[in-house]
């Protein structure tokens, strides 16, 4: 009798751990509206208008999913991009450590030693910038140093064409001028 009862705790124990583990699942799916997850290694994304390239991304490490109707791509290893211009030649250069796209929306967000470099040579150094698919442009509300070949500007916040060409820091905090020592060629 013994044996049979401690046979039949067994599988009710069994039992309301699954039917927990199927509640736990249920509330799960209710709370987090996940409809499908997709990770990828050494990945190079493609954008296109028009069927134009627009831009390259290469991102060392990729996760991609949709919630809530949303699609996201998660970049937690960093990324490296080219943006091209309308005859497909290279105008701009960025880096970072992690980034996220929200595909949907057309918002890419990169953060962590954010490096932006354009065909003039002028580079971008910053903690976060964003890039607006729909609006052409990357901007920021975070610390900024620009170098160009004369000038290292700072300020806080920075708007731009998304090829670089065109900048402007929001709030200027100052100027340094290099000057080319004339052992430089």
């Amino acid at each position: 009798m013994r044996f049979f009862l401690f046979f039949i705790s067994i599988i009710l124990l069994q039992a309301c751990s699954s039917e927990k583990a199927k509640e736990n699942v249920a509330k799960s799916l209710k709370a987090d509206t996940l409809l499908f997850t997709q990770e990828g290694t050494n990945v190079t994304i493609h954008y296109t208008d028009s069927g134009h390239l627009k831009a390259t991304i290469f991102a060392p490490a990729l996760i991609g999913y949709k919630k809530d109707g949303n699609e996201i791509v998660k970049m937690p290893k960093g990324i490296n991009g080219e943006f091209f211009n309308s005859d497909g030649l290279k105008e701009s250069t960025i880096t970072a450590e992690k980034g996220i796209s929200y595909q949907t929306k057309k918002i890419t967000e990169v953060w962590q030693n954010v490096v932006v470099t354009n065909i003039k040579g002028e580079k971008l150094n910053t903690e976060k910038l964003i890039w607006n698919q729909n609006t052409q442009k990357i901007y920021t509300d975070k610390f900024v140093r620009i170098t160009t070949a004369t000038e290292i500007l700072t300020g806080e916040g920075m708007e731009a064409k998304q090829d670089f060409t065109s900048w402007v820091i929001l709030k200027p905090r100052g100027t340094i001028s290099i000057k080319k020592d004339s052992t430089d060629n």
